[in-house]
């Protein structure tokens, strides 16, 4: 069954629980990137990355860098900000390719100083990341950040080419959001695994750990796309079938209605007319077949997986961190 919404201040509270044992150094991961931000036309991203944000990448590194006997915390620190960066412009990115204006309830980068700029910074903020990550003289990491790039981008190209496809599967779904969003966090829990030197097993089982996580973490945003306060989340809400991306719960629409239903509920996405009145439409009607709650569930059974991932590996007594974590990602409502 999956887990029910909890009100928006005891989601935080969840959270910050969870990430208590890693506090600290997020602080320090908070001042280094403020640092690499030094150039004036840099800390036009500042906003963007202290306005509310969750820091769940950064964190993760973190978490997955104490679980280890070695840590290396100056390399943990680095990798945390680095991955930080890293995702600051793929928001930036994002929001250019799907012309959001809102993101953590202000204007999107491009909204503010136009697109040409946002692409800028975007490519800046990769830069200053794989500047910091080269001078970490640690060539695993580095080839880890660097595969996950180039799946963040892989994914990117999938969803825009799946875009106003009635008949996506949902193993192409899934193929997509391990691309776009869990190989960044898989990579998170990989790096601060390696960094402090925990064996292969625990490695590989950390890494396991964050991609079921970010897979997971991923399904319940786009039922919150479907069911979510505009208000609550920052963001606009509707926007993913608005811009002709099929999420889980409305493939599983797709599966649940006859052909005919289907072919005419959908009729105005194959003509790319997605207008307000047929985004609520579809948006009940997901709701209604029980559809997003399906989605939900299948998001808890990943992340029940990616528990068990973890169950069988000695990780510094951190695991009810990790439980923590995971029961925040399905019942959070932004």
């Amino acid at each position: 069954m999956a887990a029910k919404p909890v009100p928006q201040s005891a989601q935080r509270a969840a959270l910050d629980q969870a990430l208590a044992p890693v506090k600290e150094d997020l602080e320090a991961v908070t001042e280094r990137l403020l640092c690499q931000l030094s150039d004036p036309v840099a800390r036009t991203v500042v906003y963007l990355i202290t306005a509310g944000g969750k820091r769940l990448r950064p964190a993760l590194v973190l978490l997955a860098g104490a679980c280890g006997p070695l840590p290396n915390r100056a390399a943990l620190i680095d990798t945390a900000t680095a991955v930080e960066l890293i995702h600051t412009a793929t928001l930036i990115h994002d929001d250019i390719i799907d012309q959001s204006p809102l993101r953590r309830s202000q204007p999107t980068f491009h909204h503010r100083w136009g697109t040409e700029r946002a692409v800028l910074m975007g490519d800046y903020l990769y830069a200053t990341a794989f500047t910091l990550l080269a001078r970490l003289g640690v060539p695993y990491v580095m080839e880890v950040m660097a595969d996950v790039c180039q799946q963040l981008c892989r994914g990117e190209l999938r969803e825009v080419e799946a875009r106003y496809r009635v008949d996506l599967t949902e193993a192409e779904y899934f193929d997509i959001i391990r691309d776009k969003t869990a190989s960044l966090i898989g990579g998170c829990c990989r790096s601060g695994a390696y960094l402090s030197g925990c064996a292969p097993d625990a490695i590989e089982g950390l890494a396991a750990f964050g991609v079921s996580f970010g897979t997971a973490f991923q399904i319940i945003d786009d039922c919150l796309d479907l069911m979510g306060d505009q208000h609550e989340m920052g963001k606009s809400i509707l926007a993913d079938l608005d811009k002709g991306a099929l999420s889980l719960p409305i493939i599983y629409l797709t599966q649940a209605l006859s052909r005919r239903e289907r072919d005419t509920l959908f009729a105005p996405l194959r003509k790319h007319a997605t207008d307000p009145v047929f985004l609520a439409r579809v948006a009940a009607a997901a709701r209604d077949a029980g559809t997003i709650a399906k989605a939900q569930a299948r998001a808890q059974s990943l992340m029940d997986a990616a528990q068990a991932s973890l169950a069988r590996i000695p990780i510094n007594g951190w695991h009810v961190a990790y439980e923590q974590l995971a029961a925040y990602a399905v019942s959070r409502r932004s």
